[in-house]
């Protein structure tokens, strides 16, 4: 039986691509990654496990009637719905536009993608007898997620009323309040579901030119990572550097599909 929802909460990722086999190459060298393919059913689609828990899925470009599409390599991180007609719907009505409406996948679930009102790609999923990703916080498998928003103003009343976030606003050092205050504008904004922290809203015009979504990869050792990546193509697109959450870099696949690498701090 499914588990009970989380609505708001990221619960997939997955990521499109040109050269299925290649990626795949590329991704089972760096972390990994075991594939498993859904069938001829589900285009090919490719689920995605690390040590048997659920990372992610990856999929060919496709036209809708099974030809090869050229588009850009792109990793799309979903929240969950109780109910996905009716996320649509709100989401909507409070300023987003939709990508790809509900539509079921199998018995699986229901997906739908949207594009929030500051110009974020998220997806959507209704879980069915699929219930996402694991979150063992284990090397090879997802840690973070988060929207590097280029309109918070409009992006935050958004994750609010659509997916019930709760957020509290963090400031530079680490000083996490409920309501930003005396007109001071917090970088960060964790987004909580019935009290637990589970993705995070960054003001992010200072350092982005457009809104996305991205997610962490957990590393072991994320400058071994980050040269791994090189090695095989890829491209280190800032950093290492340590945070206050481990040492973290932004890198993308040899298609230039963008996420970060997170080596957690030391005990």
């Amino acid at each position: 039986m499914p588990e009970i929802s989380r609505h708001g909460a990221p619960i997939w990722v997955d990521l499109t691509v040109q050269d299925l086999p290649a990626s795949q190459r590329f991704y089972s060298e760096v972390f990994g990654w075991e594939f498993h393919d859904a069938g001829p059913d589900f285009g090919h689609y490719q689920r995605i496990t690390k040590d048997g828990h659920q990372v992610g899925g990856m999929m060919r470009a496709m036209t809708q009637d099974g030809q090869p599409l050229e588009a850009p390599s792109v990793w799309t991180v979903y929240l969950e719905s109780q109910s996905i007609e009716e996320t649509v719907h709100t989401a909507r009505e409070a300023g987003a536009q939709v990508m790809v409406p509900a539509m079921a996948v199998g018995e699986m679930g229901t997906m739908a993608v949207l594009i929030d009102p500051a110009g974020a790609v998220v997806g959507v999923w209704q879980r069915g007898t699929f219930s996402g990703v694991d979150l063992p916080l284990s090397p090879g498998t997802p840690v973070w997620f988060e929207s590097m928003s280029v309109n918070i103003d409009a992006a935050l009343p958004f994750y609010r009323e659509v997916f019930g976030w709760e957020p509290e606003f963090m400031a530079e050092d680490g000083t996490v309040v409920v309501e930003p205050h005396d007109g001071v504008r917090y970088p960060y904004v964790t987004a909580n579901i019935d009290g637990e922290t589970v993705a995070g809203l960054c003001d992010a015009r200072e350092w982005f030119d457009h809104s996305q979504w991205r997610w962490y990869i957990g590393v072991e050792d994320a400058d071994a990572t980050a040269a791994a990546i090189l090695a095989r193509g890829g491209s280190v697109l800032d950093g290492p550097m340590d945070s206050p959450f481990g040492r973290v870099a932004t890198v993308a696949d040899p298609e230039g599909a963008s996420f970060q690498i997170n080596q957690p701090p030391a005990p």
